[in-house]
């Protein structure tokens, strides 16, 4: 995590933002697309809005995403993930095809809850690139964590790609951790029970352990880039591109930048990372987040407060 007082200002011009963002991030997510076939009870999806028609992230916009990371030479991690099931629109074996094209040193990586997979589509994305595959295993709308449900679903998952699975851990009533074994594509498949362990999303959704006001910082807007299939961009993955509730909360839209470097080190970007070193409460969509800081290491939780003290909370903003 890049953490020189340069990170805490608008970044003046492409070139400075284009160098600052390449030691900076590490990860980009990517909604290539809107449409998501579930409605689960834990996620803002719960409404339904994402099952509507498709949209598509407009070709301009992804073309700018790819042709800039192609700039730096992107070795970082680049995800196709969001609030949309990514899998859901084939187009993706594309999209994963041109960004190992652009960015051949990066991790390609998709999130997916696994209901379109079976072993012909598997073999499609490994043969465009594919390095790491999260399958989530959802409980039913409205229902219960249990882990007869989630083995169930993970049974049939194994069934349709014609694989084996390897389960590393099984904890009642909290979550299954497996990994299906594969010559060129990491496969860890996961059942939570977000019910217990999920997130707020930024307010959205509502948890049944409401945790107390967040005090500790994020490095999620210094280190990683959001795009929503809109082209609007967030400070992170817990703030939905298109949520009317979250609209205030945007670093701005693709159209309002020349580059992906410009909207991250931008003026609002900057104060994003400002407001989100300080060791103090958070708000807004912060306010009860519980989102680790670098795993909880006290040690960065140190360092994180020193850089707050430096560059922040004194306005010393020079290097």
């Amino acid at each position: 995590m890049y953490v020189a007082a340069e990170v805490f200002r608008p970044l003046s011009s492409r070139s400075s933002a284009r160098e600052v963002f390449a030691k900076s991030v590490s990860r980009v997510e990517i909604e290539t697309h809107s449409y998501c076939n579930r409605r689960c009870n834990y996620c803002p999806n719960v409404v339904g809005d994402r099952l509507g028609d498709n949209k598509q992230m407009r070709p301009e916009h992804w073309k700018l995403i790819i042709g800039n990371l192609a700039e730096i030479d992107y070795a970082g991690n680049l995800v196709f993930q969001s609030y949309n099931e990514p899998l859901a629109d084939r187009a993706i074996v594309d999209r994963l095809r041109e960004a190992r094209a652009a960015a051949p040193r990066a991790r390609l990586m998709t999130y997916t809850n696994g209901d379109y997979l079976d072993a012909e589509y598997l073999q499609a994305l490994a043969d465009a690139g594919l390095d790491y595959m999260h399958v989530s295993i959802h409980t039913r709308y409205n229902g219960k964590y249990s882990e007869v449900d989630a083995l169930n679903l993970i049974a049939k998952l194994v069934g349709r790609l014609k694989s084996k699975i390897r389960y590393k851990q099984v904890k009642a009533g909290s979550f299954i951790l497996a990994q299906i074994p594969h010559s060129r594509i990491e496969i860890e498949v996961r059942s939570i029970n977000y019910f217990e362990h999920g997130n707020d999303r930024g307010g959205l959704v509502e948890v049944v352990k409401k945790p107390p006001a967040r005090t500790a910082p994020c490095h999620f807007p210094f280190a990683h880039f959001y795009v929503g299939f809109s082209g609007n961009v967030t400070p992170c993955c817990h703030i939905r591109s298109d949520s009317p509730v979250h609209a205030d909360h945007l670093f701005g839209n693709l159209d309002d930048f020349g580059s992906i470097f410009e909207a991250w080190g931008g003026q609002v970007g900057a104060a994003w990372r400002r407001s989100l070193i300080t060791p103090l409460a958070k708000g807004g969509p912060c306010e009860h987040c519980v989102a680790p800081f670098l795993g909880g290491d006290p040690q960065a939780l140190q360092q994180a407060r020193q850089i707050w003290e430096r560059h922040v909370r004194d306005g010393v903003l020079q290097a």
